[in-house]
């Protein structure tokens, strides 16, 4: 059980504020892929407010610093004055370029930051590790999670590669709020962040199955940010409905929430947690999934060698047909609009758009 200690004003904030489920959305982009398509971001902001989420942060995979910057202002504008926290992740490809996003977010609204710097250099020890992160979060008065993932290169510096004894001294930061841990993270592991970290911050597990256990032992009042909407609807919010009772200690009737959706928790962890685990996920499919339950949808164009060589899934039939089927196994009736609406987004589709308009596609197949 984590000890009691005395709260900065943004870790005092985040304990206050910051109690629900956390999600996020991917990036909408025009037909030719090289500017967001607004709507398609406010449309998703929007359905996400309608499944009651507490939280809500912008994933940029796809982006460039000038589109990332764009799709975090429009997000955070849609979000202003709901309850609604708007967030954003800070993981550009060098140093400058964080701090460059840092500072748009300061001026955007954006409530709170993910700092995950690997993309931008990989520190050979836990000092230069320290250093990294240190003069990303020095740089913000926001509030900030750091990000406990199964990384292969920082595996000399603790359990499944999360450099422990640097965020012991990352928690000690008087804006570092929380650690969100990784959907497929060893379950060691995260009781190890948990021990260590607990009693400064908020432990916000991804991994739907972890919550009732970990609620009970270090007081979890939150998830990390996923795609919370592969397990429930607007209609059907059972991941906020167990949250809130296990908020209340309500065991038991969180328990038969649990029963309820595990079905869809398992499709949905084996779907991701073999991509996560290769530093890559299932794009495409997490954006249909959204689209299902009433998101904007849309598909994504990742120009990036990496992606490539780590054999992002395609999104095909038979996918379609598998998440739509595991919606239908807890009671939800997904979307029965047209797949072309899909893949252009709804938003674009309204606005007449067309699959023919599209400039490319990429890990879709209509078979």
């Amino acid at each position: 059980m984590a000890k009691e200690v005395q709260l900065s004003k943004e870790k005092q904030w985040a304990k206050d504020n910051y109690k629900g489920m956390a999600s996020l959305i991917f990036p909408s982009f025009t037909p030719d892929f090289k500017d967001i398509d607004e709507d398609g971001i406010r449309l998703d902001v929007q359905n996400s407010i309608k499944h009651g989420f507490v939280s809500l942060m912008s994933f940029p995979v796809g982006t460039n610093p000038a589109t990332h910057r764009k799709f975090s202002d429009i997000l955070c504008d849609e979000a202003k004055g709901t309850k609604l926290l708007a967030g954003d992740i800070v993981g550009e490809k060098t140093e400058k370029a964080d701090l460059e996003h840092i500072a748009a977010c300061e001026k955007n609204g954006c409530t709170h930051l993910l700092i995950h710097p690997d993309a931008s250099g990989i520190g050979r020890s836990e000092d230069e590790i320290y250093e990294i992160y240190r003069k990303r979060i020095e740089a913000t008065s926001l509030p900030v999670w750091i990000f406990a993932m199964e990384s292969w290169y920082y595996r000399p510096f603790g359990p499944s590669g999360v450099p422990l004894n640097v965020f012991d001294r990352l928690a000690d930061l008087p804006n570092v709020v929380g650690v969100k841990l990784s959907h497929p993270l060893a379950v060691g592991t995260a009781f190890a962040c948990a021990e260590r970290l607990g009693d400064r911050l908020l432990v916000s597990p991804v991994n739907f199955e972890l919550m009732a256990g970990f609620r009970k032992h270090y007081n979890i009042q939150c998830s990390g940010q996923w795609s919370v909407e592969a397990i429930q609807s607007p209609e059907k919010p059972y991941a906020v409905q167990m949250m809130n009772l296990l908020l209340e200690d309500k065991y038991d009737e969180a328990l038969k929430v649990y029963t309820k959706i595990q079905p869809a928790l398992n499709d949905f962890f084996w779907l991701q947690a073999p991509c996560i685990l290769k530093h890559t996920s299932p794009w495409q499919h997490r954006k249909y999934i959204q689209w299902c339950v009433g998101g904007n949808g849309g598909l994504m164009y990742i120009d990036a060698p990496l992606y490539k060589h780590y054999n992002v899934p395609t999104l095909d039939q038979a996918a379609r047909n598998h998440i739509k089927a595991w919606f239908r196994k807890i009671g939800i009736e997904p979307t029965s609009a047209p797949d072309e609406e899909f893949m252009v987004g709804k938003a674009a589709y309204a606005r007449g758009v067309r699959v023919k308009d599209l400039k490319a596609i990429q890990y879709y197949s209509v078979d």
